[in-house]
């Protein structure tokens, strides 16, 4: 297999991995709004019995629903976010919504983890890049740096313009800064000149994003 052919199954296997993430979550949505549901007929075959039937348990219910039908909607819009950013090869990339996206679309990953992850400070931002293999990199970079994490740690993860590009901040309150390596993401980072540093004084790992020749 020769390197582009490499780069584009790279590229399928991480839209896959992403897929079947999100679907996994609209499952555990469907799950959720089933239980209530029968819930409710429970409380329908209740009340055509003459049973008297608890108005809080029904509203329960019907909060649980509408709770999941909201956070359902949000899976949707992320994942169409998601679907579209093999679009256009490269445009003018807001770096704070795209981080934004990341962090939503890595928080089950988070959570089979048992890390909470979180946006940190966010300077406005955007840069002419590939949006999906920016969403590689930054999925990437918050993939590894969770494997070096333990149980119960949080991940808060910024972005702020720098001089030539973006920087985006790794960083575990509380603890030094994150050891993370471009191993298991090198030939992406290579192809898009990004660099991994620590900045041991903010207990940050920074990644280092370039801004694309020709852009300003």
């Amino acid at each position: 297999m020769d390197e582009k052919m490499s780069t584009q199954h790279e590229g399928l296997q991480f839209f896959g991995r992403v897929s079947a993430s999100v679907s996994h979550e609209i499952k555990n949505v469907f799950a959720v709004i089933n239980e209530a549901s029968g819930l409710i007929e429970d409380f329908t075959r209740m009340a055509e019995r003459g049973m008297p039937i608890q108005p809080e348990r029904l509203r329960k219910a019907a909060n649980a629903i509408q709770g999941q039908v909201q956070r359902g909607d949000r899976i949707v819009k992320n994942m169409n976010a998601f679907a579209h950013s093999t679009d256009e090869p490269v445009r003018e990339v807001d770096l704070v919504e795209t981080l934004g996206l990341v962090v939503a679309l890595t928080s089950r990953l988070a959570d089979m983890k048992q890390v909470r992850l979180t946006t940190g400070v966010c300077e406005p931002v955007s840069q002419s890049a590939n949006p999906f293999d920016l969403l590689r990199l930054l999925h990437s970079s918050i993939a590894a740096t969770l494997e070096t994490m333990s149980a119960g740690d949080t991940l808060a993860i910024g972005v702020k313009p720098v001089d030539d590009g973006a920087s985006f901040s790794l960083s575990i309150p509380g603890k030094d800064a994150p050891s993370v390596t471009l191993d298991s993401f090198s030939s992406l980072a290579q192809a898009m000149n990004a660099s991994l540093s620590k900045d041991e004084a903010n207990s940050t790992c920074e990644l280092l994003l370039p801004a694309a020749r020709g852009s300003v």
